[in-house]
């Protein structure tokens, strides 16, 4: 028999977990909007690196209450209740007890990892070399209780929170949180109803690009508490299907896919038609009848950005725009290869808009293309950037990393050559020019709708009621999406 104390007429209660202030995550800011626009109750928990203290005041995305805590946890509870009414209990004397136990241990072994450089992180002389060395020998398994104590730091500040919200679901976004949701539920399992865990694994752990002891870590982490979890989603079917087989999981993970919102609330009065609307050729300067590519989102050198540079002298006439945030060293290099190739005039380099209007702006281009290069997370990624190519209609060319090749196979809407092969590429994009209304209009309302953020919201919500038992009734009304200070009407 449980101590349910939760009223029976309530709307189920969903609380989000992500290690990040989530300003910049999407789809984080997509779930808890959607998540509150079916009905239920949506306490999104952030982390921000420069708060100590008590937790922030709340913010909103649409009806979702998002409150953002540091790494320290001396704020008083009772001054700042999240439930209606009561005040805390002996309830949260255990989680006050973690709080100073981690902090103690958190200090101690801080002092010891200041004193040696992680791998991965040093100049190569023979010093630091010796350092990480030092870091294998004491961290030689990459044990997450060792090497990112401070997750256990951040489960302290968000415990009391969770558990004074009382919720039917802990959504653990990422690779930093499954633990720390699974933990939180077992306690409050043993002092009431435990809330049911929902793990979002935003991508592949084991090919992360990170220092290594870090990467181990996270790894270890999730394998951990991967099967605690009560279901498991991610981002795409080849990383559920590895996921499946990694962790010899009893059901194949669900899939809700990174997609762009079709229609985003408080901005309908956004035209793609209005002649003020934002646009990449106006941008880069181009008539309608100059052949233009573009490649949108984090410039690397493992983004394969140099391939499309090298491939612009058998390309003639034909323009590539890289839509990117601030020059870097590695901007700089694509256009000093530019300059040598005699393509300078070719690229072109160009601004961030806001999210939402990114597909409109993409829209003026002839083809959209991702060249990254191989590595793990590549293999099974579908990238947000594929599907905001989608939705402005460009036939897509891909490198030849698997999830992304597979679903252009079989779509149809672009071709695919190998990685990083300058000529290839050229070949490919050559082969979508020559026939660009064909591979364009692959893109039916259909198939736009079901990748789609609301397309996939459906699916995000059909897991929740599986979890919660209950399906609540949509909130009525529209809000914005958009964080506020107050919650939208």
């Amino acid at each position: 028999m449980t101590n349910d104390r939760r009223p029976s007429d309530r709307r189920p209660r969903v609380a989000m977990l992500v290690a990040n202030d989530v300003r910049l995550d999407s789809r984080v800011q997509k779930a808890a909007y959607s998540a509150a626009e079916a009905g239920y109750d949506v306490l999104l928990l952030g982390y921000e690196p420069s708060r100590k203290g008590r937790p922030s005041q709340p913010a909103f995305i649409g009806a979702a209450q998002v409150v953002r805590t540091g790494l320290h946890n001396k704020w008083q509870i009772a001054q700042w209740p999240l439930k209606d009414g009561g005040a805390p209990s002996l309830r949260l004397m255990p989680f006050r007890a973690l709080s100073f136990a981690s902090s103690l241990d958190y200090k101690l072994r801080r002092r010891i990892v200041q004193r040696i450089k992680e791998p991965g992180t040093g100049n190569g002389s023979v010093k630091h070399r010796a350092k990480e060395l030092l870091w294998k020998a004491y961290f030689r398994d990459g044990d997450w209780r060792r090497t990112a104590r401070h997750l256990l730091w951040l489960e302290a500040s968000w415990a009391a929170l969770i558990e004074e919200f009382e919720p039917d679901i802990i959504h653990a976004h990422d690779m930093h949180t499954p633990g720390i949701a699974v933990r939180v539920a077992d306690r409050l399992g043993k002092q009431g109803k435990r809330p049911k865990v929902l793990y979002d694994a935003h991508e592949f752990v084991a090919g992360v690009s990170m220092p290594e002891q870090r990467r181990l870590a996270y790894v270890g982490l999730e394998g951990e508490y991967v099967r605690a979890a009560d279901a498991v989603i991610t981002v795409s079917p080849l990383l559920a299907e590895w996921l499946r087989d990694r962790y010899h999981l009893a059901e194949l993970p669900g899939v809700v896919a990174n997609a762009p919102m079709l229609h985003v609330p408080g901005d309908e009065h956004e035209d793609v038609s209005d002649a003020d609307a934002p646009s990449l050729r106006r941008a880069c300067g181009l008539a309608d009848d100059v052949p233009l590519l573009v490649y949108s989102g984090a410039v690397s050198p493992m983004r394969g950005i140099a391939t499309m540079v090298e491939g612009l002298p058998e390309l003639p006439d034909v323009h590539m725009a890289v839509v990117r945030g601030a020059d870097t060293e590695f901007t700089r290099a694509l256009e000093k290869q530019a300059e040598q190739l005699g393509v300078r005039d070719r690229l072109h380099l160009v601004g961030y808009v806001a999210p939402h209007l990114v597909p409109q702006y993409l829209a003026s281009a002839d083809i959209g293309v991702i060249p990254i290069l191989h590595t793990p997370n590549h293999e099974v990624a579908l990238i947000t950037k594929y599907y905001e190519y989608m939705h402005a209609r460009l036939p897509i060319v891909v490198s030849d990393v698997q999830a992304m090749a597979d679903f252009t196979r079989e779509l149809g809407n672009g071709e695919v050559f190998t990685a990083g092969d300058a000529r290839e590429y050229a070949q490919a994009v050559a082969k979508v020019l020559a026939d660009r209304p064909a591979y364009a209009a692959r893109y039916t309302d259909d198939l736009l709708a079901a990748n789609s953020w609301e397309g996939q919201a459906e699916e995000l919500s059909a897991v929740y009621a599986r979890l919660s038992g209950r399906t609540p009734e949509p909130r009525t009304g529209v809000r914005a999406f958009g964080e506020t200070d107050e919650p939208s009407a």
